[in-house]
Formats: C-alpha cells, structure tokens, sequence
C-alpha cells in the first residue's frame, strides 16, 4: 500500500513539473525564441516570371516594375537603402524565355529607397527602348535581383530575385468589335462579335474568337445575329505591311481547311488598318475569300475596343 502511494506522489510530481514547463515554454521563460530578422524582398517572387504583355513600337514603352518590401514588424526607422542588379542568368534559367538584347531596357533606377515610415517601394518602371525590333514569336525576359542593403536590413534568400516577361504584340494586336457579312447566297448574313486579333509574327495577327475559345472565323446563320462557324479549319491570319498598314495578304493556317486569300470582287482593295492616336478609333478592314471564290467571301470591318491582355 505504502509503495502504491509513493508510485502515485511520483506521478503527481512530474505530471505538475510538465506543466509548469509547458507554461514556462509558452512564456518564452524557457525554449528557443522566434525573433524578428528585418529583411528586404520581392514579394511577387512566388509568381516570377511577372508577364506584361507589350505593343512592339519604335518609341520607349515604360511598364510596372517589381515591388520592393521591407520584411519586418514594423516600419523603417530610417531610410532604407537598397541596391538592385540585372541578372540575365535568371533568365536563361527560365523555360522558354529568352533575354531581352543589351541596351533595349532600363529600371528608373537601381538605387531604391524606402523612407523611414514606409514599408514599400511601388515606383520601380523598366523602360523598353525599342520593342519594335524584337521578334514577337518570343518572348523576353529581364533579370533583377536585390544586391545590396544598409540599415541592418538583409536580403530575403527566397525573394531576392524575380524575372520581368515580355510578351511582344504588334500594333495590330488587340479586341475588336467584328461586323461583316458574307458573301455566299443563303449564308449572306450579317454578323457582329467581339474577336480578338492576336500577334503571330511582327505585322501579322490571327483572328482568335472568345465565343468558341479558338482560333476561327464566324459566320451568320440568321437575320437576329445568330452565329455559327466553320471550325478551326478555317483559321484566317492577316498580314500588314509594316511601312503603310495595308492588308498584303489574307491566309489560312487551319489543318485541313481550304486555301484563303484576298477578295477581289466588289468593294476589294480596301484592305488596311487605320492608326489614330485615339485607341478607338482604330480600325481593321479585312476582306478575305476561300476557295479563290468571291462567293465565298467575309467582308469584315473591325473596330478597336480595348488591349488584349
């Protein structure tokens, strides 16, 4: 009986002694200590590479930079220095993705600095000289990384880096509205629609239809604007003319479609894209036929709405 007690007295005291160390713990009296380590990041590493999507153009083209953060409780005592480097090496790193050319781009600065009271720099601009000469079957890609940084500040190790990608649109890229009609007898409806106009080489663009999520063309089947279309067999892309916006050829990337070209019956040689300074009051005339057939045509006029993202 004796011996019993003293088993249940022994019990009693470590039961009682793990819980004062359980609360000791917790009080942080005892235990390892979790203490704020200031450090300078990029927060949007998680999702490098960042993608703009830019309009090939002779004239410099700034777009949003990365954001810089302070990592810490609190605000910035003092102003905090930071120092920032190109590293294409990230780049090349990167699936797919090849570095923007030397001397095509530049950050507004290098020498970042967030003041004492603040958490954040929101004003970093990388500037694109000439996005005219890259190739839009690319995309570019551009390398930062934090190099430096005072006021007892370290680097983040995991968001110390990010990748700017460029996605190069010409000047023909972007949503419009579509109205045209066709041609052929029993099928010449008219028809109205968004239709996306998507880059596919330096003055070349594919008709993208967002109603069917595909690469294709549509065709009226009714007075009220009902809609139908042949498939991504017939695929139409329009070539420009760099030098004065003229349509220089229509065909027909689709598998297994038809042959395209260039109407020619009347109202033909209208074919260009008109630029105004005003975005809306861009347009696209595009008429294009199948089967080298005239009655088997789409006389299509596109209006500028909005940049495609």
């Amino acid at each position: 009986m004796r011996k019993a007690l003293i088993g249940i007295q022994i019990l009693l005291v470590l039961v009682l002694s793990g819980c004062l160390k359980d609360e000791r713990y917790e009080d942080q009296d005892m235990g390892i200590t979790i203490t704020d380590i200031p450090a300078v990041a990029f927060p949007q590493t998680s999702k490098s590479p960042l993608k703009v999507g830019i309009t090939g153009q002779a004239a410099a083209l700034a777009v949003d930079g990365p954001l810089v953060t302070l990592e810490t409780s609190g605000s910035a005592a003092a102003d905090v220095k930071i120092t920032l480097a190109y590293d294409q090496s990230l780049v090349t790193a990167a699936a797919g993705l090849t570095p923007m050319p030397p001397g095509t781009f530049s950050l507004n600065t290098l020498n970042v600095v967030i003041p004492a009271g603040s958490k954040s720099y929101q004003d970093l601009k990388l500037t694109v000289t000439n996005s005219d000469v890259l190739d839009p079957n690319k995309q570019y890609g551009v390398g930062i990384k934090i190099s430096a940084v005072d006021q007892g500040f370290q680097i983040a190790k995991n968001q110390s880096t990010i990748v700017i990608a460029f996605t190069i649109k010409n000047r023909y890229d972007g949503v419009y509205l579509l109205k045209g009609r066709h041609t052929r007898p029993t099928l010449d409806y008219p028809y109205e629609t968004e239709m996306e106009m998507r880059t596919t080489g330096p003055g070349s663009v594919e008709f993208w239809w967002p109603e069917v999520k595909s690469a294709g063309h549509p065709i009226g089947q009714g007075p009220g604007n009902d809609l139908s279309w042949y498939g991504e067999a017939v695929s139409p892309v329009v070539d420009f003319s760099l030098a004065n916006n003229q349509v220089t050829n229509v065909r027909n990337v689709g598998a297994g479609g038809p042959p395209i070209d260039i109407y020619s019956g009347p109202g033909s040689g209208q074919g260009r894209f008109v630029s105004d300074p005003v975005p809306t009051n861009r347009k696209m005339y595009v008429y294009f036929r199948y089967n080298a057939n005239d009655a088997r045509a789409f006389l299509d006029t596109l209006v500028f709405l909005r940049p495609r993202q």
